[in-house]
């Protein structure tokens, strides 16, 4: 047998030579690998990203609680929006929005804020820590049991919650508020945006400082102010109080009574049961269909109404007066216009008593034929120092006894009217100084 010889070259090589389980090996794990690592960093870019100038991230928190809870939120800047469930749980979903310069300031930042939920019995508490989250904008949706209460107020966005049965207060510096279908009492306030509420069945006070308000379906005691804004309710069962000091006020189908006032525009009441309480210094008055007593003024509009079924007190200094189908007692006077009542009573055992004054218009009176009154109307033509030059007259379809002093005397002139008209009643005085006075019979 001959032996093969090798040399040592040789043989190291043939040692070296891979197996074809060596060659298969790498190829297998490698693209396993790849995908393990993709994966690990789409993870992270899901958690943390990149958006433009922002580190963008969320945050999803739940916890486990019993009904009639309380949430509290403070400290924050962005928007809460509200809704409920029907789980014994709050979940809390923060979309953040970071103006950082690094990544690892991004995520210092998301640990603070994981940080600033906590839970102590029922009570879930988002922020509050002794931080600014100025560089932070944060958007909430948050799901709670409906009878949980809120108290939640942010710098810098808008407040919404629908169907919450608990307590609300909520509180935002630039942005607005919506609550709907609520249950419980609330109160809310904004310094730079509207707040609208509907469907609410607890007391309600609301305030903004630059916006409107508009209220709907309010089933509590309602108290509403806004410093530059109009304000628009449309149905309350109870007593309302409603202020501002730079727009309108509509107000429509309320049972309680109302009192409302504008420095800065035009106020209009309609179907209301209750006492009505209503003046503007810069606006007109519009009153329908009033059904218990009203006082109403203005320094600078006219008064309008119809469908007055109690009594009424009408006031303004620089406009005219008209109130038709009046049904119940008017005193009615102008500084500076004229003032026209339609009086429509039908049952004369009422009080009916009438006064109507007017220093720088006419004034017009139409009464029922059979209506019994004691009538007395003068017209001031002036005094010794001044009087008016002007013709003016009394005009009545009811037989009256005129009396003329025309003559300058110390205690003025004037033309005067008296008379009883269906064997006297209830007196009616029509006054004026620079007008004519006009009585006529109702013709309906």
């Amino acid at each position: 047998m001959i032996p093969i010889k090798t040399n040592c070259n040789e043989e190291m090589t043939m040692k070296a030579k891979p197996t074809r389980h060596h060659l298969v090996w790498p190829r297998v794990l490698m693209p396993a690998l790849v995908l393990v690592m993709l994966a690990s960093v789409a993870g992270l870019a899901q958690e943390l990203r990149k958006e433009g100038r922002y580190y963008v991230t969320e945050i999803k928190r739940n916890f486990t609680v019993q009904p009639a809870g309380t949430l509290e939120m403070s400290g924050i800047q962005g928007d809460i929006d509200i809704t409920v469930w029907p789980k014994n749980e709050v979940q809390i979903i923060e979309r953040m929005r970071m103006d950082v310069y690094t990544e690892e300031e991004a995520k210092r930042a998301v640990e603070e804020t994981k940080a600033s939920y906590r839970q102590s019995g029922d009570r879930i508490i988002v922020g509050g820590l002794e931080r600014s989250r100025n560089w932070i904008q944060s958007d909430f949706q948050i799901s709670l049991p409906a009878a949980f209460n809120i108290d939640v107020s942010t710098n810098g966005g808008d407040i919404s919650a629908r169907q919450i049965k608990g307590t609300t207060r909520l509180r935002t510096s630039g942005g607005d508020v919506t609550l709907l279908e609520t249950g419980g009492n609330i109160r809310a306030s904004t310094s730079g945006g509207n707040i609208i509420v509907r469907d609410a069945e607890g007391d309600i006070d609301v305030k903004t400082s630059g916006g409107d308000l508009e209220l709907e379906r309010i089933k509590g005691i309602l108290t509403g102010a806004t410093s530059g804004g109009n304000i628009t309710l449309r149905g309350a069962s109870k007593d309302v109080r409603l202020r501002t000091s730079g727009g309108d006020v509509e107000i429509f189908d309320t049972d309680g009574s109302v009192n409302a006032s504008t420095s800065g525009g035009d106020i209009r009441v309609e179907n209301v049961s209750g006492h009505v309480d209503v003046s503007t210094s810069g606006g007109n008055v519009d009153l329908r269909n009033i059904k218990q007593e009203v006082e109403a003024s203005t320094s600078g509009g006219d008064v309008d109404a119809l469908g007055l079924l109690a009594p009424a007190r009408l006031r303004t200094s620089g406009g005219d007066v008209q109130a038709r189908d009046v049904q119940a007692s008017i005193d009615a006077a102008t500084s500076g216009g004229d003032v026209e009542v339609e009086f429509t009573q039908k049952d004369f055992t009422k009080p009916h008593v009438i006064t109507l004054k007017s220093s720088g218009g006419s004034v017009t009176l139409a009464i029922p034929e059979k209506l019994p009154a004691n009538i007395f109307a003068e017209i001031r033509l002036g005094d010794g120092r001044w009087f008016s030059r002007e013709r003016y007259d009394i005009s009545s379809d009811f037989p009256l006894k005129i009396q003329r002093e025309e003559e300058d005397r110390r205690d003025g002139r004037y033309i005067r009217g008296e008379g009883q008209i269906n064997g006297g009643g209830d007196p009616i005085t029509l006054t004026t100084s620079a007008g004519n006075i006009t009585i006529r019979k109702l013709i309906r």
